[in-house]
């Protein structure tokens, strides 16, 4: 599966500091990471279409099992196709 960017970004970012299911991150964590653009918003949305991540409520971001799998495989980056 071919991911944006920023989509990756957000993957590595569980990666370094939130390593297992179930992880939650602000999106306020986001806005200060990468910034208010509206590209986040959407990478969010490819992550929550691809089961990588759920929405549990308007502020908050959670990574699911299979989003856990694909941190640790690492398979996710665009160049790994």
């Amino acid at each position: 599966m071919r991911l944006s960017e920023i989509a990756c970004e957000i993957l590595d970012l569980f990666r370094e500091t939130h390593r297992r299911p179930g992880a939650r991150i602000t999106i306020a964590t986001l806005d200060h990471r990468f910034g208010t653009d509206p590209a986040v918003a959407v990478a969010i949305a490819e992550l929550r279409d691809a089961g990588f991540l759920i929405t549990p409520d308007a502020e908050t971001v959670e990574l699911t099992t299979k989003g856990f799998d694909a941190i640790q495989g690492g398979s996710y980056h665009p160049e790994d196709d």
